[in-house]
């Protein structure tokens, strides 16, 4: 005879396991799309710009199961996806939104993020450089999604019971996500600030193919690197 706890858990499989098992399908279908549109975008660069000036790389690459780039110029656009499911945080204001309230499972998602390196951060393996999020992609069951993200991209998707997942908005998640990369220069710090550094920093520096650098830092020396130490 079956006992309370075994029917639970046969009731949790329902509830739990086989819906994240069908959100992970679904999410696995968005990142496909758009591993799709990322190819599509690149080829369409290549074809409208090269001819202009040729030394402006571009190319896609599928690196992984779970993971992609997009490189142009200076800079490369990782894609990637999670293979876990998520649910919000309790506190968070989507489980007031009517959608959510009407069936709560709606609110676990899989997750595909969006990432800003520098292109010679991944060239010349440059492990200290830091990146960016720029936007990560919440897909539920019902392949209805939001973003959360960068610019224009933290409030433009953020009806989940409005958006669908389409070709044309992950083209422009892709689009709007390109123009944010190009638009974020790195900026160089202070003269003053950088110009104290020790011999085993500089040497450590070398070592790992050049100065830790991203686009909201610069370049680390002295000040950032002691500080860096102490988090």
């Amino acid at each position: 005879m079956d006992t309370d706890n075994y029917s639970k858990i046969l009731s949790e499989f329902e509830n739990k396991a086989s819906l994240k098992q069908a959100i992970y399908r679904n999410t696995a279908e968005t990142f496909a799309l758009l591993k799709k549109q990322l190819f599509k975008i690149a080829a369409k660069l290549q074809s409208d710009y090269s001819a202009k000036d040729p030394t402006v790389e571009v190319h896609f690459k599928e690196t992984s199961k779970f993971e992609a780039e997009l490189k142009f110029s200076g800079d490369m656009l990782m894609v990637s996806m999670h293979s876990n499911i998520f649910s919000f945080d309790k506190s968070s204001s989507i489980y007031q939104t009517n959608y959510i309230k009407e069936d709560e499972s709606l609110g676990y998602c899989g997750t595909i993020y969006i990432h800003n390196f520098l292109a010679d951060s991944i060239k010349y393996n440059r492990l200290a450089d830091q990146g960016t999020l720029i936007a990560r992609i919440l897909v539920n069951k019902d392949m209805h999604f939001i973003v959360e993200g960068e610019g224009a991209l933290d409030f433009l998707y953020q009806n989940m019971a409005e958006n669908i997942i389409t070709e044309e908005k992950l083209t422009d998640i892709i689009e709007r996500s390109i123009l944010f990369c190009l638009n974020d220069d790195l900026v160089l710090p202070p003269f003053a600030e950088i110009k104290d550094v020790t011999l085993n920093q500089k040497q450590t520096m070398l070592a790992a193919s050049g100065y830790p650098t991203g686009k909201n830092l610069g370049y680390q020396f002295k000040a950032e690197l002691e500080q860096n130490k102490e988090i």
